[in-house]
């Protein structure tokens, strides 16, 4: 391994990241809407949003793990294979939950994203994985359908 490289990378990878999500929430559709974002990225979206920039967040800085090869994750309670295709594609996933908390579709995302987190955790059960690597989509998929169901 090389850790004097993966430091500095994972750091420039989770700015860039940032920076990222920071960029595309100044980027407003239609004028009479621009507080709208902001207000949802400082928490003023309702809950629904808080947590689906929450979840976009960890996806993304997993995507981002995966990409330059860490296997553990999420306080090491998970091993993901470092797969720079896998990692891709969990970065778009983050992209994806970030753009729906962002314009107000944290309801109606939610609702639909319990079925891949339901699969996640379904894979992980049936393939022997350790209980704790279902700790963290658990939580999630407990909080998507609270924001998908039962929040307002």
């Amino acid at each position: 391994t090389t850790p004097d490289l993966c430091g500095p990378l994972v750091a420039s990878m989770l700015k860039l990241l940032l920076a990222s999500l920071a960029v595309s929430s100044a980027s407003v559709l239609e004028p009479k809407k621009a507080a709208q974002p902001a207000l949802r990225l400082r928490g003023g979206g309702g809950l629904g949003s808080a947590i689906l920039t929450m979840s976009a967040a960890a996806a993304g800085s997993t995507g981002a793990l995966m990409y330059i090869g860490k296997e553990l994750l999420w306080l090491n309670l998970n091993q993901w294979p470092a797969d720079k295709m896998l990692g891709s594609a969990v970065v778009g996933w983050a992209v994806g939950k970030f753009i729906c908390a962002r314009n107000g579709l944290a309801k109606e995302y939610c609702q639909l994203n319990i079925v891949p987190m339901l699969l996640m955790i379904l894979a992980n059960v049936m393939g022997g994985g350790p209980m704790t690597a279902n700790l963290l989509p658990a939580c999630f998929t407990a909080a998507y359908v609270y924001v998908g169901f039962v929040e307002d």
